[in-house]
């Protein structure tokens, strides 16, 4: 099979500015939820746990508000697999903010992940103020999500993080969803995933 392009990358791509606050509450709340909450007290910055806290959900803060939130989740030590687990306790609590709208088309008759695919800019652009997504079909159950412009991906935690958000996300519209971290573009500001479901 021939790859295909299912979704281009915008063009241009501009580089990621901001982050709707509701991603870093919901990411903190997941950490609290998991018993981390004193751990990531510990290691992140009181600014920034102020910052977050104090934000409105919805709002946008700024991207280097996030980078420095992720290092402090990178320096707790979780495996890959514990932030793609707190990655799906994440979109549990944002998917409203995410989703919009398609939550319900999410539970249509005969919705597939092809037919949430083509949507995933437009998802992201929900999130983040900035970046791009481009997806490749690799076979009839098989993608590649290529991500550019989101300097947050040079952060272990969110790479596992956004693996497991995205998991759960095709999962909304298949039974079981396989996503595994991809190495693409320059790694301070760009990764890709491969999925596969069943």
């Amino acid at each position: 099979m021939v790859d295909e392009v299912v979704l281009p990358f915008p063009e241009p791509i501009p580089i990621m500015k901001h982050t709707r606050s509701t991603l870093l509450l919901g990411g903190l709340e997941s950490l609290k939820a998991a018993g981390l909450g004193e751990a990531y007290a510990a290691v992140s910055p009181p600014e920034v746990q102020s910052a977050i806290a104090s934000a409105v959900a919805g709002m946008w803060l700024p991207i280097e508000l996030a980078i420095v939130h992720y290092e402090a989740c990178d320096s707790l030590g979780l495996s890959s697999d514990s932030a793609a687990q707190l990655g799906r306790a994440t979109f549990d609590r944002t998917k409203g903010m995410l989703l919009g709208a398609a939550t319900g088309m999410a539970r249509s008759a005969g919705v597939n992940p092809w037919t949430l695919i083509p949507y995933l800019q437009r998802f992201w652009l929900r999130g983040y103020d900035g970046g791009g997504v481009r997806a490749i079909k690799k076979g009839p159950k098989e993608v590649e999500v290529h991500i550019a412009g989101c300097p947050v991906l040079a952060t272990r935690y969110y790479r596992g993080a956004l693996r497991g958000l995205f998991s759960v996300l095709l999962e909304l519209v298949c039974e079981k969803a396989y996503v595994h971290e991809r190495a693409f573009g320059d790694p301070a500001t760009a990764g890709a995933m491969r999925a596969q479901w069943v």
